[in-house]
């Protein structure tokens, strides 16, 4: 019996010397691992498209911006919330009426980092809604830019008698497809919608884009009285909220139900 007790002790003994070695092990092998990927992310990225790479891409970039005159007061105080979130990006704003705001100044100097795309303007932003027929004219000119780079550079490529690199330039000139003007909002005034536009393929201007539309961004412009474009979300609420509906409707209760559909097909 007292041989039965020891030997029992004995394994218990054993198992818990394995389970302890087997602990050390795995503590001291998975201690290699701790934190592999986030911290390597943060050594070598500042931060963001995820925030890192976004960043990293407009480091000492130059973004022009065109912007309706009456939005200097709140637009100068979202540029200097930008740039001190993006320091190695400064914002050049070009303030302007509305009646030229849709205009293009003619500068070479900035048309020299745009090259491709032949203009000097990197986001316009209104206030008011840039619809299709608005940004046509644009849309033209910003493909008449871009034809005229692709002269040029075929052009210097004759000069310089390349002739298998002027048809190489050719080729990728006529392959390369005018960016399509699409408008975004980014606020509502009075219930109408503000817009903007990117012209270029700078990721300075993507980045601001999204600035506008942030907390932040949309944290200044109401202090500007600016509602936020999060009011887009009330209105689709009240299709779905029987109450909102119920308080619209309240003054009146004799609503037919026929009418109500057929109105709705």
């Amino acid at each position: 019996m007292k041989d039965y007790k020891l030997l029992l002790a004995g394994l218990a003994l054993l198992l818990l010397l394995i389970v302890i070695a087997v602990f050390t092990w795995l503590w001291i092998h998975n201690r290699k691992n701790i934190d592999p990927l986030p911290i390597m992310a943060n050594q070598n990225e500042p931060t963001a498209m995820t925030e890192g790479d976004a960043e990293k891409t407009v480091s000492k970039s130059v973004l022009y911006v065109q912007i309706e005159e009456n939005l200097q007061a709140p637009l100068d105080e979202v540029i200097v919330s930008f740039e001190s979130r993006y320091p190695n990006v400064q914002v050049m704003a070009n303030y302007v009426p509305a009646t030229t705001l849709l205009t293009l100044p003619n500068n070479t100097a900035s048309k020299s980092e745009h090259s491709n795309v032949g203009v000097g303007t990197d986001m316009i932003v209104a206030n008011d809604t840039l619809t299709t027929e608005r940004l046509a004219p644009l849309q033209a000119e910003l493909k008449n830019s871009q034809k005229a780079v692709g002269q040029k550079e075929a052009d210097t490529n004759n000069a310089d008698g390349n002739t298998i690199d002027n048809e190489a330039g050719k080729a990728k000139n006529s392959s390369t497809e005018t960016r399509t003007l699409n408008s975004f909002s980014y606020a509502l005034k009075d219930e109408q919608a503000l817009e903007g536009v990117i012209l270029t393929d700078n990721t300075a201007a993507i980045n601001f884009r999204n600035f506008l539309v942030s907390s932040v961004g949309q944290d200044i412009l109401k202090k500007y009285d600016y509602d936020n474009i999060e009011g887009y979300k009330n209105s689709v609420n009240d299709l779905f909220n029987p109450t909102s509906q119920a308080k619209q409707v309240s003054g009146d209760t004799s609503v037919d139900v026929a009418d109500a559909l057929s109105n709705g097909e």
